[in-house]
């Protein structure tokens, strides 16, 4: 499927290959499919850092010392 995919060939076409062919294809698709991985791991991480803390109770803690501050 992934052969299919990255070099838009139909499975009678590959059928056709000589096997070091293929084996040669299908290393070269993993490697792609790798380096998508390590982007979208890379994407993902960037996003955590940029959004802020939706922990319910991270905010009760925030407001119960922000309440504490307003006492004084």
């Amino acid at each position: 499927m992934l052969l299919q995919k990255h070099f838009h060939l139909q499975e009678y076409s590959i059928d056709n290959w000589p096997f070091w062919m293929l084996e040669e294809n299908i290393k070269i698709v993993n490697e792609i499919t790798e380096e998508e991985e390590k982007q979208r791991r890379k994407e993902e991480e960037k996003q955590k850092q940029n959004m802020p803390n939706f922990n319910p109770s991270s905010y009760m803690r925030d407001i119960g010392s922000m309440a504490n501050k307003f006492k004084k």
